[in-house]
Protein backbone atom coordinates (compact mmCIF):
# COMPACT_ATOMS: atom_id res chain seq x y z
CA UNK A 1 0.00 0.00 0.00
CA UNK A 2 1.44 3.38 -0.96
CA UNK A 3 0.57 6.89 -1.95
CA UNK A 4 2.33 9.08 -4.48
CA UNK A 5 3.86 12.44 -3.61
CA UNK A 6 3.60 15.52 -5.78
CA UNK A 7 7.22 15.03 -6.77
CA UNK A 8 6.80 11.48 -8.03
CA UNK A 9 7.21 12.67 -11.61
CA UNK A 10 10.71 13.79 -10.72
CA UNK A 11 11.82 10.27 -10.01
CA UNK A 12 11.08 10.14 -6.31
CA UNK A 13 9.52 7.11 -4.66
CA UNK A 14 5.93 6.95 -3.57
CA UNK A 15 5.46 6.89 0.20
CA UNK A 16 4.90 3.26 1.20
CA UNK A 17 2.75 2.26 4.18
CA UNK A 18 5.14 -0.33 5.47
CA UNK A 19 6.17 0.25 9.08
CA UNK A 20 4.34 -0.26 12.36
CA UNK A 21 4.43 3.46 13.21
CA UNK A 22 2.43 4.38 10.12
CA UNK A 23 -0.11 1.64 10.75
CA UNK A 24 -0.57 2.65 14.38
CA UNK A 25 -1.00 6.30 13.43
CA UNK A 26 -3.62 5.47 10.81
CA UNK A 27 -5.48 3.14 13.18
CA UNK A 28 -5.50 5.70 16.00
CA UNK A 29 -6.76 8.41 13.66
CA UNK A 30 -9.57 6.22 12.35
CA UNK A 31 -10.67 5.33 15.90
CA UNK A 32 -10.33 8.96 17.00
CA UNK A 33 -12.68 9.98 14.21
CA UNK A 34 -15.22 7.17 14.61
CA UNK A 35 -15.60 6.88 18.40
CA UNK A 36 -15.99 10.59 19.31
CA UNK A 37 -18.29 11.14 16.32
CA UNK A 38 -20.48 8.23 17.42
CA UNK A 39 -20.65 9.38 21.04
CA UNK A 40 -21.38 12.99 20.14
CA UNK A 41 -24.12 11.74 17.82
CA UNK A 42 -25.59 9.60 20.61
CA UNK A 43 -25.43 12.56 22.95
CA UNK A 44 -27.48 14.70 20.57
CA UNK A 45 -29.85 11.79 19.99
CA UNK A 46 -30.43 11.48 23.74
CA UNK A 47 -30.99 15.22 23.99
CA UNK A 48 -33.53 15.22 21.16
CA UNK A 49 -35.44 12.15 22.34
CA UNK A 50 -35.49 12.62 26.09
CA UNK A 51 -35.45 16.37 26.67
CA UNK A 52 -37.55 19.31 25.59
CA UNK A 53 -34.79 21.71 26.66
CA UNK A 54 -32.95 23.49 23.83
CA UNK A 55 -29.31 22.81 23.10
CA UNK A 56 -27.03 24.76 25.41
CA UNK A 57 -23.44 26.03 25.43
CA UNK A 58 -22.11 22.62 26.46
CA UNK A 59 -23.64 20.98 23.38
CA UNK A 60 -22.38 23.59 20.94
CA UNK A 61 -18.89 23.51 22.43
CA UNK A 62 -18.64 19.73 22.13
CA UNK A 63 -19.83 19.93 18.51
CA UNK A 64 -17.05 22.44 17.77
CA UNK A 65 -14.54 20.24 19.60
CA UNK A 66 -15.54 17.31 17.40
CA UNK A 67 -14.93 19.37 14.26
CA UNK A 68 -11.44 20.25 15.49
CA UNK A 69 -10.76 16.58 16.29
CA UNK A 70 -11.73 15.58 12.76
CA UNK A 71 -9.57 18.35 11.29
CA UNK A 72 -6.61 17.25 13.39
CA UNK A 73 -7.00 13.64 12.25
CA UNK A 74 -7.06 14.79 8.63
CA UNK A 75 -3.78 16.63 9.28
CA UNK A 76 -2.37 13.40 10.71
CA UNK A 77 -3.36 11.54 7.54
CA UNK A 78 -1.55 14.13 5.42
CA UNK A 79 1.56 13.73 7.58
CA UNK A 80 1.55 9.96 7.06
CA UNK A 81 0.41 9.67 3.45
CA UNK A 82 1.99 12.83 2.01
CA UNK A 83 4.62 13.95 4.51
CA UNK A 84 6.76 10.87 5.11
CA UNK A 85 5.95 10.78 8.81
CA UNK A 86 7.78 8.01 10.76
CA UNK A 87 10.72 8.05 8.28
CA UNK A 88 13.94 9.86 9.14
CA UNK A 89 14.09 13.43 7.88
CA UNK A 90 17.05 12.80 5.55
CA UNK A 91 15.37 9.74 4.05
CA UNK A 92 12.17 11.68 3.38
CA UNK A 93 14.01 14.32 1.40
CA UNK A 94 16.09 11.84 -0.58
CA UNK A 95 13.45 9.15 -1.18
CA UNK A 96 10.19 11.07 -1.40
CA UNK A 97 11.29 14.53 -2.47
CA UNK A 98 11.15 18.06 -1.03
CA UNK A 99 7.40 18.35 -1.47
CA UNK A 100 6.92 15.64 1.18
CA UNK A 101 8.84 17.68 3.74
CA UNK A 102 6.96 20.82 2.76
CA UNK A 103 3.72 18.98 3.50
CA UNK A 104 4.96 17.59 6.80
CA UNK A 105 6.21 20.89 8.21
CA UNK A 106 3.07 22.74 7.13
CA UNK A 107 1.02 20.11 8.97
CA UNK A 108 3.28 20.37 12.00
CA UNK A 109 2.78 24.15 12.07
CA UNK A 110 -1.01 23.73 11.98
CA UNK A 111 -1.03 21.02 14.66
CA UNK A 112 -0.75 23.15 17.86
CA UNK A 113 -3.31 25.63 16.55
CA UNK A 114 -5.96 22.95 16.00
CA UNK A 115 -4.98 21.17 19.22
CA UNK A 116 -5.49 24.36 21.25
CA UNK A 117 -8.91 24.91 19.69
CA UNK A 118 -9.95 21.34 20.47
CA UNK A 119 -8.73 21.46 24.08
CA UNK A 120 -10.43 24.82 24.64
CA UNK A 121 -13.84 23.82 23.29
CA UNK A 122 -13.88 20.40 24.98
CA UNK A 123 -13.07 21.89 28.39
CA UNK A 124 -15.57 24.71 27.99
CA UNK A 125 -18.17 22.07 27.19
CA UNK A 126 -17.44 20.26 30.46
CA UNK A 127 -17.51 23.51 32.45
CA UNK A 128 -20.81 24.54 30.87
CA UNK A 129 -22.19 21.13 31.82
CA UNK A 130 -21.14 21.69 35.44
CA UNK A 131 -22.95 25.01 35.54
CA UNK A 132 -26.09 23.41 34.12
CA UNK A 133 -25.91 20.49 36.54
CA UNK A 134 -25.24 22.58 39.63
CA UNK A 135 -26.57 26.11 39.01
CA UNK A 136 -25.69 27.53 42.41
CA UNK A 137 -23.66 30.71 42.95
CA UNK A 138 -20.53 28.98 44.22
CA UNK A 139 -20.40 26.60 41.26
CA UNK A 140 -21.09 29.40 38.80
CA UNK A 141 -18.21 31.39 40.27
CA UNK A 142 -15.90 28.37 40.17
CA UNK A 143 -16.86 27.65 36.55
CA UNK A 144 -16.24 31.26 35.51
CA UNK A 145 -12.83 31.41 37.19
CA UNK A 146 -11.78 28.04 35.77
CA UNK A 147 -13.18 28.94 32.35
CA UNK A 148 -11.25 32.21 32.39
CA UNK A 149 -8.03 30.31 33.11
CA UNK A 150 -8.71 27.75 30.36
CA UNK A 151 -9.53 30.46 27.81
CA UNK A 152 -6.48 32.56 28.73
CA UNK A 153 -4.04 29.67 28.54
CA UNK A 154 -5.40 28.30 25.25
CA UNK A 155 -5.54 31.72 23.61
CA UNK A 156 -1.95 32.33 24.70
CA UNK A 157 -0.98 28.92 23.33
CA UNK A 158 -2.70 29.67 20.03
CA UNK A 159 -1.02 33.07 19.69
CA UNK A 160 2.35 31.57 20.63
CA UNK A 161 1.91 28.98 17.89
CA UNK A 162 1.39 31.81 15.40
CA UNK A 163 4.34 33.96 16.46
CA UNK A 164 6.96 31.43 17.60
CA UNK A 165 8.48 31.69 14.13
CA UNK A 166 8.82 35.07 12.45
CA UNK A 167 7.70 35.28 9.74
CA UNK A 168 5.14 32.46 9.99
CA UNK A 169 6.55 30.82 6.83
CA UNK A 170 9.67 30.05 8.83
CA UNK A 171 7.68 27.23 10.55
CA UNK A 172 7.93 25.10 7.43
CA UNK A 173 11.13 26.51 5.93
CA UNK A 174 13.16 23.33 6.27
CA UNK A 175 15.43 24.45 3.42
CA UNK A 176 16.53 27.56 5.35
CA UNK A 177 15.79 30.03 2.55
CA UNK A 178 13.34 32.27 4.47
CA UNK A 179 14.98 35.09 6.41
CA UNK A 180 13.79 35.04 10.01
CA UNK A 181 14.06 33.08 13.23
CA UNK A 182 12.15 30.57 15.36
CA UNK A 183 11.88 30.11 19.09
CA UNK A 184 12.35 26.81 20.87
CA UNK A 185 9.45 24.79 19.46
CA UNK A 186 10.18 21.81 21.70
CA UNK A 187 9.99 23.94 24.85
CA UNK A 188 6.77 25.46 23.55
CA UNK A 189 5.19 21.99 23.24
CA UNK A 190 6.40 20.97 26.71
CA UNK A 191 5.01 24.06 28.47
CA UNK A 192 1.74 23.87 26.55
CA UNK A 193 1.30 20.26 27.65
CA UNK A 194 2.32 20.96 31.27
CA UNK A 195 -0.23 23.76 31.67
CA UNK A 196 -2.82 21.53 30.05
CA UNK A 197 -2.26 18.93 32.78
CA UNK A 198 -2.87 21.58 35.44
CA UNK A 199 -6.08 22.73 33.77
CA UNK A 200 -7.23 19.10 33.43
CA UNK A 201 -6.85 18.55 37.16
CA UNK A 202 -8.65 21.81 38.00
CA UNK A 203 -11.60 21.02 35.74
CA UNK A 204 -11.89 17.43 36.96
CA UNK A 205 -11.73 18.29 40.67
CA UNK A 206 -14.21 21.15 40.40
CA UNK A 207 -17.49 19.23 40.96
CA UNK A 208 -16.22 16.69 43.50
CA UNK A 209 -16.68 18.83 46.68
CA UNK A 210 -20.27 19.56 45.62
CA UNK A 211 -20.95 15.87 45.03
CA UNK A 212 -19.41 14.98 48.40
CA UNK A 213 -21.89 17.26 50.20
CA UNK A 214 -24.94 15.75 48.54
CA UNK A 215 -27.52 14.17 50.83
CA UNK A 216 -27.67 10.97 48.84
CA UNK A 217 -27.44 7.22 49.23
CA UNK A 218 -23.83 6.07 49.28
CA UNK A 219 -24.33 3.91 46.19
CA UNK A 220 -25.66 6.82 44.15
CA UNK A 221 -22.93 9.11 45.43
CA UNK A 222 -20.29 6.60 44.32
CA UNK A 223 -21.93 6.44 40.88
CA UNK A 224 -21.77 10.22 40.64
CA UNK A 225 -18.13 10.26 41.69
CA UNK A 226 -17.33 7.66 39.06
CA UNK A 227 -19.26 9.51 36.37
CA UNK A 228 -17.44 12.78 37.03
CA UNK A 229 -14.06 11.10 37.50
CA UNK A 230 -13.84 9.35 34.12
CA UNK A 231 -12.10 12.47 32.85
CA UNK A 232 -9.02 11.45 34.82
CA UNK A 233 -8.41 8.99 31.98
CA UNK A 234 -7.77 12.01 29.77
CA UNK A 235 -5.48 13.43 32.44
CA UNK A 236 -3.50 10.18 32.57
CA UNK A 237 -3.04 10.21 28.78
CA UNK A 238 -1.92 13.86 28.94
CA UNK A 239 0.63 13.13 31.66
CA UNK A 240 2.02 10.18 29.72
CA UNK A 241 2.24 12.30 26.58
CA UNK A 242 4.16 14.89 28.58
CA UNK A 243 6.84 12.28 29.35
CA UNK A 244 7.24 11.60 25.61
CA UNK A 245 7.91 15.18 24.53
CA UNK A 246 11.60 15.23 25.61
CA UNK A 247 12.25 12.45 23.09
CA UNK A 248 11.10 14.69 20.23
CA UNK A 249 14.17 15.72 18.23
CA UNK A 250 13.57 19.10 16.58
CA UNK A 251 16.14 18.23 13.90
CA UNK A 252 14.33 14.99 13.01
CA UNK A 253 10.62 15.40 13.84
CA UNK A 254 9.49 12.98 11.14
CA UNK A 255 11.52 10.16 12.67
CA UNK A 256 11.14 10.91 16.40
CA UNK A 257 7.68 12.46 16.78
CA UNK A 258 5.46 9.38 16.41
CA UNK A 259 4.56 8.72 20.06
CA UNK A 260 4.12 12.41 20.89
CA UNK A 261 1.73 13.01 17.99
CA UNK A 262 -0.01 9.66 18.45
CA UNK A 263 -0.83 10.21 22.12
CA UNK A 264 -1.77 13.84 21.49
CA UNK A 265 -4.36 12.54 19.05
CA UNK A 266 -5.55 9.94 21.57
CA UNK A 267 -5.79 12.65 24.24
CA UNK A 268 -8.21 14.87 22.37
CA UNK A 269 -10.29 11.92 21.18
CA UNK A 270 -10.67 10.63 24.74
CA UNK A 271 -11.49 14.12 26.04
CA UNK A 272 -14.36 14.62 23.58
CA UNK A 273 -15.66 11.08 24.08
CA UNK A 274 -15.73 11.22 27.88
CA UNK A 275 -17.46 14.61 27.85
CA UNK A 276 -20.47 12.83 26.30
CA UNK A 277 -20.71 9.95 28.79
CA UNK A 278 -22.99 11.67 31.37
CA UNK A 279 -25.61 12.29 28.67
CA UNK A 280 -25.91 8.75 27.32
CA UNK A 281 -27.76 6.99 30.16
CA UNK A 282 -31.28 7.74 28.81
CA UNK A 283 -30.52 5.64 25.72
CA UNK A 284 -29.88 2.60 27.92
CA UNK A 285 -32.61 3.12 30.51
CA UNK A 286 -34.45 0.02 29.32
CA UNK A 287 -31.36 -1.99 30.24
CA UNK A 288 -30.37 -0.31 33.49
CA UNK A 289 -33.63 0.98 34.86
CA UNK A 290 -37.09 2.21 34.14
CA UNK A 291 -37.81 3.21 30.57
CA UNK A 292 -40.31 5.89 31.55
CA UNK A 293 -39.57 8.98 29.52
CA UNK A 294 -40.58 11.25 32.38
CA UNK A 295 -37.67 9.96 34.41
CA UNK A 296 -34.89 10.93 32.05
CA UNK A 297 -32.16 13.54 32.94
CA UNK A 298 -32.90 15.02 36.23
CA UNK A 299 -32.73 13.93 39.81
CA UNK A 300 -32.02 16.79 42.11
CA UNK A 301 -30.07 16.37 45.28
CA UNK A 302 -29.85 18.05 48.66
CA UNK A 303 -26.60 19.40 50.02
CA UNK A 304 -25.46 18.93 53.58
CA UNK A 305 -23.36 21.35 55.56
CA UNK A 306 -21.09 19.41 57.86
CA UNK A 307 -20.10 20.87 61.20
CA UNK A 308 -23.06 23.27 61.52
CA UNK A 309 -24.67 21.36 64.37
CA UNK A 310 -27.89 21.03 62.42
CA UNK A 311 -29.40 17.61 61.92
CA UNK A 312 -31.25 18.69 58.77
CA UNK A 313 -29.56 18.87 55.42
CA UNK A 314 -28.85 22.26 53.98
CA UNK A 315 -30.12 22.04 50.44
CA UNK A 316 -28.73 25.29 49.00
CA UNK A 317 -31.41 25.26 46.30
CA UNK A 318 -31.51 21.55 45.56
CA UNK A 319 -33.88 18.78 46.61
CA UNK A 320 -33.50 15.04 46.25
CA UNK A 321 -35.92 13.05 44.13
CA UNK A 322 -36.41 9.33 44.58
CA UNK A 323 -36.27 6.87 41.70
CA UNK A 324 -39.47 5.38 40.40
CA UNK A 325 -39.88 1.66 40.34
CA UNK A 326 -37.00 1.17 42.73
CA UNK A 327 -34.47 2.16 40.09
CA UNK A 328 -31.20 3.17 41.65
CA UNK A 329 -29.73 4.76 38.56
CA UNK A 330 -29.21 8.49 38.26
CA UNK A 331 -32.06 10.11 36.39
CA UNK A 332 -31.08 12.11 33.32
CA UNK A 333 -34.25 13.85 32.18
CA UNK A 334 -36.48 16.63 33.52
CA UNK A 335 -38.71 15.57 36.39
CA UNK A 336 -42.17 17.10 36.66
CA UNK A 337 -42.87 17.67 40.34
CA UNK A 338 -45.81 20.05 39.94
CA UNK A 339 -48.43 17.29 40.17
CA UNK A 340 -46.92 15.92 43.35
CA UNK A 341 -47.10 19.34 45.02
CA UNK A 342 -50.29 20.73 43.47
CA UNK A 343 -52.65 19.25 46.02
CA UNK A 344 -50.59 20.17 49.06
CA UNK A 345 -51.96 23.43 50.57
CA UNK A 346 -48.95 23.72 52.84
CA UNK A 347 -46.49 23.83 49.94
CA UNK A 348 -45.63 26.96 48.03
CA UNK A 349 -44.56 25.98 44.53
CA UNK A 350 -41.40 27.90 43.59
CA UNK A 351 -41.75 30.10 40.55
CA UNK A 352 -40.07 29.55 38.29
CA UNK A 353 -38.84 25.96 38.64
CA UNK A 354 -36.14 25.32 36.08
CA UNK A 355 -36.05 21.73 34.78
CA UNK A 356 -32.83 20.98 32.97
CA UNK A 357 -31.55 17.93 31.16
CA UNK A 358 -29.20 16.85 33.86
CA UNK A 359 -29.24 15.23 37.22
CA UNK A 360 -30.42 18.42 38.92
CA UNK A 361 -33.36 20.76 39.44
CA UNK A 362 -32.87 24.29 40.65
CA UNK A 363 -35.58 25.88 42.76
CA UNK A 364 -35.46 29.68 42.86
CA UNK A 365 -37.36 30.58 46.01
CA UNK A 366 -38.08 34.29 46.58
CA UNK A 367 -36.93 34.31 50.20
CA UNK A 368 -34.06 31.86 49.71
CA UNK A 369 -35.56 29.40 52.15
CA UNK A 370 -34.04 25.96 52.43
CA UNK A 371 -35.37 23.63 49.78
CA UNK A 372 -37.39 20.75 51.15
CA UNK A 373 -36.33 17.18 50.57
CA UNK A 374 -38.64 15.33 48.25
CA UNK A 375 -39.40 11.65 48.65
CA UNK A 376 -40.77 9.42 45.86
CA UNK A 377 -44.43 10.15 45.30
CA UNK A 378 -44.66 12.93 47.90
CA UNK A 379 -43.54 16.46 48.63
CA UNK A 380 -43.02 18.26 51.93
Amino acid sequence: MSTTTASSNGGYESIPIQNAGQIWMILVCVLTMVIPTSLVGLRFLARSRFSSAPLDASDWCIALALLFVLALCIVDFFMVFKGGFTFDLKDVSVRFGPDALDTFFRCMAAWPLLWNCCVLTSKLSVLAMYQTLMPIPRMKLAVRVSGGFVIAYNVCGFVAGLVICQPYEKNYDWRGVVVGKCGDVKTYYEWLSAINVVSDVIVLLLPLPFIYNLQLQLRKKIVLFMMFSVGFITCAVTIYRQTLLPSLDATNPTGTGLLAFLFSTVEIGVAVSLACVPFLRPLFRGTFGSSNRSETPGSAYAYSKKGTGSSKPRSQGFAELGDEGGASEIQLSPVNIDNAMMNRPDVVIPSPTVNIQTSWIREDTPDNRRASRLQPGSAY
